[in-house]
This record gives C-alpha cells, structure tokens and sequence, in this order.
C-alpha cells in the first residue's frame, strides 16, 4: 500500500506507471492541508498552513514517483456548471476560515516557481478538469494517477486510471476503492447520490447516510434499483389497509406461495379483482406483486403477518424517505456526477513538471518562513549547481533573419564535427506543427537561430529560400547531427521538406540507456542541470509573453525571444552531447548506442508518419455487435445467478458465487476486508465448477476490450490518410523494449477470437498486403545461448518441437509418445522458467498437483544443468554488482540487491527481493530479445532503401515486426525480412522467423 515501489491496495503489483500522468487536486490539497497542519504564518503575519501541506505533499509525489507528466488542478471562484442546474448547490456551505483563502492564491504561486502546470477552466471545478484529463489520457493510452483523498474522485477509477492518496499512501485500483470506501467506483456515484454531501448542499436523501447508503447500494447494486424498489415499498405501505381488508377473506397461503415464486396466479388475482372490482382491484393486484421484491431475497412469510409488521421495521422510515425524495436522490446523482467531456484548453504535451525558477522558489519559500523547504531547495541548489544565470546568458546568439545571413554562417559552419538543431513550432504533435524557426550550433560557445514562421516578425527569411539553403548542411551525410528528442525535429523537417542527413546523437535516447529505470526525469532542463550543472530557460518564461495569465504559442513570440530560447536548447544538446558521450564510453553503452539505439531514432520516426490504416466502419460495425454481445452476456450471467445483479460490483459477483452458488473459493483475499476475490484468476478456477464464472470473465473482456479498442480507435484515425500515427517509445520499457501510446497497439490480444477481429480492422492500402515476421521462440532461444546448455542447443539445431522434446527429456517418455497435457506442461515450464515460475503456478495453470509441478520443476533442471547455473549465476552477478547485462551490454541496475553485511542494500522483504531476482534474469533475456529485433528494424530499413523498395516497416509488436508491402514485392520482401532477421544475431540456438502475408493483421498469424 506504499507509494515509490509499495504494492497498490486492491492489486498484486505495482501498476507500470512510468509513462502515467499525474493530476492532483490542488483545491482538495490546500484545504485538507489547512487542517492537518498546525498553523503556521509567515513572518508578516500570512497564514501558510495549507500551503506549506500543499507543498510538502507534492514534492513528496514528486520525489518518491518522479512522474513523467504532472499537473495541478484548481477550482475558480464563480458559480459553476452546477450552479446553473441547481441555484442552492453550495449555498449553505459555512464559508472557508478567513486564514485559509489567501492561502489558495499563494498556492498558485509556489506552483508556478516549482514549475508545477496549472489547470483550470472557468465554470468548472478541479474535479471536472480532473475528469476532463483522465478522458484525453485514456484516449492516448495514458495512465493516470489522481492525487487526491477526495471520495467524490473514486468514480474515476477504472482501466489505467488510479487514485493515490498522499496522506495514506495508498495507490487505489478498482479493487482497492472497494476496499476502502465499501463499493466499486461504477457505484461511488449511487452511494454519494442517497447520502449527500451537506457541505456541498447535494441534497441527498434526509436521514440517509454514508452506512445506509453504502448497505442499500451494495445489495440492491444500483441507485435505480433502489428506487425503484422504493417506490414498490410507497405503493405497498400505502395500500397496506387496503391489502389487509382483501386478504380477510382470500386464500392468505395461496398468495404467499405464489409471491414466493414471484407469479401470483392469474386465478387468484383474478378473484380478487372481483371482489375489489375493477381498476382498484387492477391496482391491489398489482402492488401485490412487489411483495416478492420486498422480501428481503427469501419467501415471504404469511402475507398478512408480513403487511402488518411492515410499520414497526425500522427500515420502513429509510424506504420511505427515499420514495419520497427521489427527486433530490436524482438532483444529487447529477451533482456529484463528474462530466468527463469538460475541454481543458492546455495541450497534453504540456502537462510535465518544468524546472523550477529556484531562485523564485527559495525567495517565496523564505518569505512564507518556509525554513525547512528554503534549506532543501538550497541544498538541492548546491548539489545541482543551480544558478540565477541561464545559460542563454552567456551564449552568443545570432539572428539569421536574412538569405546573406544565413549563407555566411552556413559557409563558417561547413568544417564543423557536428551540427545540433532544434525546431521551434506552434504546436507539439508533429503532423500537426507549423514551423516557426530552427536554433543550430556547432560549437559549445554559441548558435545561430533561424526565424521562417513568426508571425509578428518584421524581417525574416521565406522557407523556402531557407530550406534549400539549410539543406547543404542539414542534409549532408557526413555530418553527425545532435539533438533532443530528435524524432519530433526529423518529424517536423520531413513534413515541411528538410530531410536530416547523417549519423544521430540523441541527448535523450542517450540519458534513457544509461538511467533505463527511469528514476529521474530525462528532459532536456534537468539533464542540463544533472550533467552540467546548468539552469535553462523555461518554456513558460518565453511563452508568456510579460502576461502572466496568457501562454503564447512562439509563431506570436518576438523573434529576439525565442532566438535566446532555441539557441540555448541547441547549445545545451551539444555541450550534452560531450558529455554522454564519455558517460557511454565509460558505461560499456556506446556500441549498443551508436549501432542500434541511434540509428533506430530514423526508423521510428518513419514509422509513426507512415502510421496503419484502420477500418474505422469496421470497427463501428463491431462496437454496435459487441454492445448486443455485452448485453447477451450479461443476460446469461443474470439467468445463471437466477437474477439480476451488478456484473460490475466484485461484492455483488461475490455474494452470487460463494453465498448462492456456494462455490468453493481457492485463491488470495482482498488486503483489507479478507474477503474472497473475484479477480481473472480465481474466476479461471472457479471455471471448472460453474459456468457462471467463465461468462464473467468473458463479460470483462467484452467490455475491456470495446472500451479500449473498438470504440477508441476510430477516434484516432487521422481524417488525411484514415490511418492511426502511434507514438513509440523508444526505450518504453527497463528490458529495452519498444512501448507505444495514443494509441497502445501493444495489448491487442492475439490469441483471442475478440482480440483477432479487432486485428481484422488493421488493414493496408489497396493494391498493398501486411507481411508479418514474428521471431519463433525467440526468448527459449535466447536462453539457450546465454546458458550454453547442450540440450537445449541440440533440440533447437535439429529443428526439434522444442516443448514435446523438453517433455521427453524430462520425463524419459518417448518424443513420439508425448501426448497434449505432458507438452502443455512442458510449454508452460519453457517459457515460465525465464519468469522465475513457482511450482505453486505451474500447479494452478496446468492442473497439477504441487508435489507434481515441484518434481516436474526439478527434472527440468536436473536435465537442463546450464539453465540453472545460469540462473544462479545472473543472481550471483546482481548481488555483487547491482546490475545486469544483455548479450550486447545493454545494463540494467537493480542497487537494492547489493549483499553488504546486514543483508541487501535496499532492507528488502524476502518476496519484494525474490521479484526483483525475476526481473534480474528476465532482464538479460528479454532485454537482448528487445537488442536483436531493433538491431533487425535498423538493417532491415537499410536494405529496403538499397533495393529500392516501397515496402515499409508499420508496428513493432512484442516479437513481431509488420510490414505494409507493395503486391508485387511480397515475394521478395518476405524473403528478405527473414534473412535480416534471422541474421540479426549469431546465437547457438540460431534464430528462426515465421513469415506469413495477408489482407489484414489478424490473417497474418
């Protein structure tokens, strides 16, 4: 329950959450602050309590998650949308301490010093812009982490997105929001539409609280369902007199049979109409009938018994209160409902955390009488070399705002080593920039900046001229070029016709290979201070424009400005690039670097501007089945529980399966409550006794699966081309490995029906086909080589069915009397060893017994010897060095498993080490598998331009590399990627790829 490496509340591990964005609720901060914090005041007398909290708390997110993307959200002053729907929402509230209000303005400030983005939108609260985030992050295959202790946010909660709450340190997931507050986030809204929130003025319903609310919504799994059973229980109290007379002379044991079966007989309700007569027996009919519903889900007792004591339950008071005020039950789920389609008018690249302005920083902190924070941010000063002075200070800087200008610093720069540039744009996704000039240096001392795109400029050059011009320099091979991020430069000057000639370093992609666990943050202002000791210019400082409340984009910033701005940046790459460069050399990287790492910037850029074509009709077609599908579904589980209830509710799934159906759970509880799980692998077991529990899990799929995918993709589709442009990452993963975002391709089920049609809408052009190289068992391959086993060689060598060998070895079984459970089981072994598998999920998995999978475990060793001394000796390696290699010295540093004396380095648990012993030998394994196939992607690419042909790399999924291919090359081209690819490295175990071609990428495996 940890943050910075502790397990979340409601999940076995920590969420992959490098790439999150993390929004924090600025409001919600400073106020809970302003009450936990003693009160402190600032030498003039200003209350800073809240402050101080505020700040305290997010240096401290900062500081043990160092994320990526962070952003502060605050409320404004003004009514709201909320006001507009209801007059009185918020009337009542008890204003804030008088000490307490200044302090959100000096909030505001601190959080621009520390260079913390601000987001807010007139007419709408933090949490709508909360929400109006998650939903663009969800769009773009972005995590999101809430930070807030706010319960009214937990309905946020779902696939990728969690909330942390920073006093507790808890990270929350579906699960754990359970856990904490009593139900899923799909029922937060339920519980906090019945209870209220008197501080807010949400009406709520009058004698209803958070307990009763939580029990109500629980059982009866939905505010409608609780209605509408409120309503039956107006309609039966009302009519109890009335019911009572009817019954005087009826068949009392008659109806409580029938309304036991909830089908009171026609014949009975028929005699009563009679007797009633009428629309008044009609109606007694009628109200009968929710007698069942009312039943508290068993038989009724006698009906008359049951009318009577309906007066003295003291949940008579509770139903009522609800029929009564459905109204304010129905104004309240509209008030604490939070839109997700609030726009947020700040651009998604923006939302990362700046370096601070620490002089500003420190000067504020001290002027709050923050003496603790003012001694940390100078000593983080100190140790960082902050100084008031940027670099862009010191630096000379040219305007080449003429042709005659621009040509003779062309011509002095021509004997230059290298060349480093930066683009400045008006806009940060690449197909979508406008280019407002390019910063260039060849020397440390000073650059050159370019203006062709500002629109206020009173002299600059047409680019046109310049292109051309640039294009002696820029597009010379036998110039190395040095850049940041430089996949967005050679973007942006594709697209408006510059082609970047010449070998690559990336500042970035350098920093990412030598700190690959991404502890630190790789932009270029803090690689600047971490390496040079440097303070830079921020974005916010050149974009503002001397407006404090308005961010200009550059095309509207003076030229001057922005020439200080850019040449900076394409100083600081080439002072970086120096330095690296040794860092590298000295770390063994520079091969790994210079060979794959650097060349691979080129291939991916391609890629993400060629993007793939998406059938987008198709996948509209499929959303409206799937929706049908999801209901069907949902109707099988309800006719198999032999009910309705919430599918989505773990409480309600549980109480179905081991209450009613009264399976036998095996498997983990929940942390908190202990109760029973209802997660994919307790329900895969529970599988074999009930077919309840395989449509659950076929119901989440569906609903994963059209969230994420059907549904997304087409709202991703560029209108240009009809084809979706993925980000790669290219060092998105510890091992090496490719991820991709906005949207991620890499989780789009292979081996399922479902995944396989979603698959089917990736479609190349007309007259083209997808070919498809996926390395065979490269990762057993890869095992193979690294231990030297001879077994495992030989079997590999001879073209052998590796996992019915293995089975046979193992065993001493026959190869050609291997039957499918004894090769299932050795498959799940051969690929499960290099995850460190136990013999407890060898078990689970295959059906064994534990005595059975722990000796089948041991013969696997005791027949494979190298692979276990392999093992040990990557685990002997770790403790010693704190690192690991790949076969082509790709490091990866694990410090926390360094053995001194009183045990590892980091005070680890033993599970928390043996995890981090797993990931030690995944790592050399996956991580070389991660080396040979961007090693591949680069000679591939070099042998396609040398033969002159259109076909063209498109994704780079797991072990698969797809091709979109010109008809007429396929032959050709299917042979040539299976010789680049199986020529990528020179293992024992030689490498093997499957090719195949097809009309779409799911007919390709």
């Amino acid at each position: 329950m940890l943050a910075r490496g502790g397990r979340p509340m409601g999940s076995e591990t920590r969420p992959p959450l490098d790439e999150a964005l993390f929004l924090v609720d600025g409001t919600y901060t400073v106020y809970r602050s302003y009450f936990a914090v003693s009160r402190l005041t600032a030498p003039d007398g200003t209350p800073t309590n809240g402050v101080y909290g505020f700040v305290s708390t997010l240096r401290k997110i900062l500081r043990e998650w160092s994320p990526r993307r962070f952003a502060v959200a605050f409320d404004l002053e003004g009514p709201t949308h909320r006001n507009e729907r209801y007059e009185e929402y918020k009337a009542n509230r008890q204003p804030p301490p008088p000490d307490l209000v200044p302090q959100f303005e000096i909030a505001h400030r601190v959080a621009e010093a520390m260079g913390w983005p601000v987001v807010e939108r007139e007419g709408f609260e933090a949490d709508d812009v909360i929400a109006g985030l998650v939903r663009r992050a969800r769009e773009r295959g972005v995590p999101v982490v809430i930070v807030t202790a706010d319960k009214d946010l937990y309905q946020l909660v779902g696939d990728g997105v969690w909330v942390l709450n920073p006093a507790r340190d808890r990270l929350l997931d579906r699960d754990g929001v359970e856990e904490v507050f009593g139900v899923p986030p799909e029922q937060v809204v339920d519980v906090l539409a019945l209870m209220g929130d008197a501080s807010d003025n949400v009406p709520g319903v009058p004698g209803v609280g958070q307990k009763t609310a939580l029990a109500l919504v629980r059982r009866y799994g939905s505010l409608d369902a609780v209605l509408e059973r409120a309503r039956r229980f107006r309609a039966l109290w009302d009519a109890r007199e009335q019911a009572l007379a009817a019954l005087a002379d009826g068949d009392d044991a008659a109806l409580t049979r029938a309304l036991a079966a909830a089908r009171p007989p026609a014949a009975w309700l028929a005699d009563l109409e009679q007797r009633l007569g009428g629309d008044e027996g009609e109606d007694l009919a009628a109200r009968f009938r929710a007698v069942a519903e009312l039943a508290d889900d068993s038989p009724p007792k006698d009906v008359r018994r049951a009318l009577k004591a309906l007066e003295k339950k003291t949940q008579a008071r509770t139903w009522l209160a609800i029929a009564d005020n459905e109204d304010k039950a129905r104004l309240s789920e509209e008030l604490v409902r939070i839109p997700m389609d609030v726009d947020v008018d700040v651009p998604f690249e923006r939302l990362v955390p700046e370096m601070p302005d620490i002089v500003a920083a420190i000067e504020l902190f001290r002027s709050l009488g923050f003496r603790s924070l003012t001694r940390e941010l100078e000593e983080e000063a100190a140790a960082g070399g902050w100084t008031r002075e940027t670099v862009a200070a010191s630096l000379e800087t040219e305007i080449l705002d003429t042709e005659q200008r621009l040509e003779q610093w062309l011509e002095q720069a021509g004997a230059a080593p290298a060349l480093a540039l930066d683009t400045e744009t008006d806009a940060l996704d690449p197909r979508r920039a406008r280019l407002v000039g390019v910063s260039l240096a060849v020397a440390p001392e000073g650059g050159a900046y370019v203006p062709v795109g500002h629109r206020t400029a009173e002299r600059q050059v047409a680019w046109d001229r310049a292109r051309g011009l640039l294009a002696r320099l820029v597009g010379r091979e036998d110039l190395p070029k040095i850049g940041q991020n430089l996949k967005y430069d050679l973007a942006v000057l594709r697209r408006a016709g510059l082609e970047v000639g010449g070998a690559l370093f990336d500042t970035l992609i350098a920093a990412q290979l030598l700190d690959p666990g991404r502890t630190t943050s790789h932009r270029l202002d803090d690689l600047a201070q971490r390496y040079l000791g440097a303070s830079m210019i921020s974005y916010r400082e050149v974009s503002r424009g001397g407006d404090e409340d308005e961010e200009l984009t550059l095309d509207l910033v003076p030229v001057a400005d922005v020439a200080r701005y850019a040449v900076e940046d394409a100083v600081v790459t080439w002072q970086l690039a120096e330095v690296l460069r040794g860092e590298l050399e000295r770390a063994g990287l520079a091969a790994l670097f210079d060979e794959i790492e650097a060349p691979l910037v080129r291939v991916l850029e391609e890629m993400e501007e060629v993007g793939i074509r998406v059938d987008g009709a198709m996948l509209e077609r499929m959303a409206r089945e799937l929706r049908a599908e999801l209901e069907r579904v949902e109707r099988e589980i309800h006719e198999l529980a032999g009910h309705p209830f919430n599918v989505n509710s773990p409480q309600q799934l549980r109480t179905v399966l081991f209450e009613e159906l009264q399976l036998v759970p095996s498997g983990r509880r929940t942390q908190k409550t202990r109760v029973h799980s209802t997660g994919q692998e307790v329900l895969e077991a529970l599988a074999a006794q009930h077919p309840l529990p395989a449509r659950v899990l076929e119901f989440r799929e569906l609903s994963k699966l059209l969230g994420t995918y059907v549904e997304a993709l087409p709202k991703l589709i560029d209108p240009e081309d009809g084809r979706v442009h993925t980000r790669f990452h290219q060092l998105g993963a510890a091992t090496g490995r490719l991820s991709s975002s906005d949207p991620n391709l890499q989780n789009i089920p292979i081996r399922t029906p479902l995944g396989r049609r979603i698959r089917e809408a990736f479609v190349p052009e007309p007259g083209w086909v997808f070919v498809s190289a996926d390395y065979s068992q490269m990762e057993l391959r890869i095992l193979a080589h690294l231990s030297g086993d001879p077994e495992l060689i030989r079997a590999f060598r001879e073209g052998r069915d590796i996992h019915a060998w293995t089975a046979a070895t193992v065993t001493g079984v026959p190869l050609d009397e291997v039957g499918p459970e004894l090769r299932a089981r050795a498959k799940a072994v051969n690929f499960g060893i290099i995850y460190g598998m136990s013999e407890f999920r060898l078990a689970r998995e295959q059906g064994m017994s534990r005595d059975e999978a722990r000796a089948f475990i041991e013969a696997y060793f005791a027949r494979y010897r190298k692979v276990r001394e392999y093992i040990d000796g990557v685990i002997e390696h770790v403790a010693r060095h704190g690192e690991v290699r790949t076969l082509f010295g790709r490091r990866r540093s694990f410090p926390e498993l360094i053995e001194t004396d009183e045990g590892t380095r980091g005070g680890l648990s033993r599970p928390q080490r043996e995890a981090l012993l797993r990931q030690a030998v995944n790592a050399t394994v996956q991580g070389t598998g991660a080396d040979i196939i961007k090693r591949a992607m680069v000679r591939l690419r070099e042998r396609l331009r040398a033969g002159r042909l259109g076909a063209r790399m498109v994704l780079q999924v797991h072990d698969e590399l797809l091709l979109e291919v010109p008809q007429a090359e396929t032959a050709t081209v299917e042979e040539l990627v299976r010789e680049v690819m199986e020529g990528a490295a020179q293992l024992a175990a030689p490498l093997a790829v499957d090719v195949r071609s097809g009309p779409n990428w799911a007919a390709v495996h």
